[in-house]
């Protein structure tokens, strides 16, 4: 018995747009793999860590998720469908995203990956706020250490820079 208002299951349709969810990451990784394999380490350079290196671990990765993704769908039994709000974290993830590659040189790689992951974090169902602060933070300086023991400069920012 099913009441007015509630969702309702339909066969057949679980797990579909995960599948091509998995598709499109794994399209878009492996050309994402092939861009980075044109990456050439500086002449009279021969350092294990390329400027390659990075680029195809995080490919890698993507092209792992998305197998797995799709194989994970497989297995999973049919979902109810999802209303448009679900999407709209969704949405507003990308929006996200979008707005930090447009301020990321302005800003610095510091201050414009702190102000993305924190309301990044809220979305992805984080809580409370100080909890997202931190880990944004947390995560921010772990990446910039990274990246700075694989001697990779990131943008710094037009106010660091005076």
């Amino acid at each position: 018995m099913t009441f007015q208002g509630e969702p309702v299951a339909r066969p057949g349709r679980g797990g579909r747009s995960d599948r091509f969810a998995a598709v499109v990451i794994f399209l878009v990784s492996s050309l994402y793999i092939r861009y980075a394999l044109t990456f050439q380490p500086p002449r009279f350079r021969s350092e294990a860590l390329g400027p390659a290196t990075f680029p195809l671990m995080i490919g890698g990765l993507m092209v792992v998720c998305s197998v797995l993704l799709f194989v994970e769908s497989l297995r999973r039994a049919p979902e109810p469908p999802a209303a448009w709000r679900r999407s709209l974290p969704a949405l507003a993830l990308w929006g996200l995203l979008l707005a930090y590659s447009v301020v990321l040189e302005r800003l610095g790689f510091p201050l414009a990956t702190a102000l993305f992951l924190a309301p990044s974090f809220r979305l992805l169902g984080v809580r409370p706020w100080w909890r997202c602060l931190l880990y944004a933070v947390a995560v921010t300086a772990a990446a910039w250490y990274a990246f700075a023991a694989l001697d990779v400069r990131l943008p710094r920012g037009e106010w660091w820079r005076r």
